[in-house]
């Protein structure tokens, strides 16, 4: 499964999938479903998970489909250190275990450190974060 990441300024621009160029910064990655992941970080994160993702493109038959990250999750991963990363990181590398997912903790911790610093730079520069993904 293809994964990507990425800051767009509005649903419109970020509807078709990440953009191309330095406006809009992105973080590809692979081997996790990223739905389940972005559920596990907010309820590690937050205490809390947001329900449905907010779906701006649903699932084609081409595979793809891009979902808005929500907003407590995008606050909550530009707001946290390095220490909480790591111990979110490995609790969500074993709730992936628990589903027959093989993500080892090393990865966990590159994705989701790679990931808050995507959050912090799409918070400063006032843009939401979306996330793409194609699953054949």
């Amino acid at each position: 499964m293809a994964v990507e990441f990425f800051a767009a300024p509005d649903d419109r621009a970020a509807e078709t999938g990440p953009p191309r160029g330095e406006e809009f910064p992105a973080l590809e990655c692979t081997g996790f479903d990223p739905g389940e992941a972005v559920r596990d970080w907010e309820f590690l994160l937050t205490g809390e998970t947001a329900g449905e993702l907010r779906s701006l493109r649903p699932t084609r038959n081409s595979g793809s489909t891009v979902f808005e990250v929500p907003d407590g999750l995008c606050e909550a991963l530009a707001q946290a250190n390095r220490r909480r990363l790591v111990e979110v990181a490995a609790a969500w590398a074993g709730l992936a275990a628990g589903r027959d997912e093989h993500l080892p903790v090393e990865t966990a911790v590159e994705t989701l450190t790679e990931l808050a610093d995507l959050a912090h730079t799409a918070a400063s520069i006032r843009q939401p974060l979306y996330c793409w993904y194609f699953a054949p």
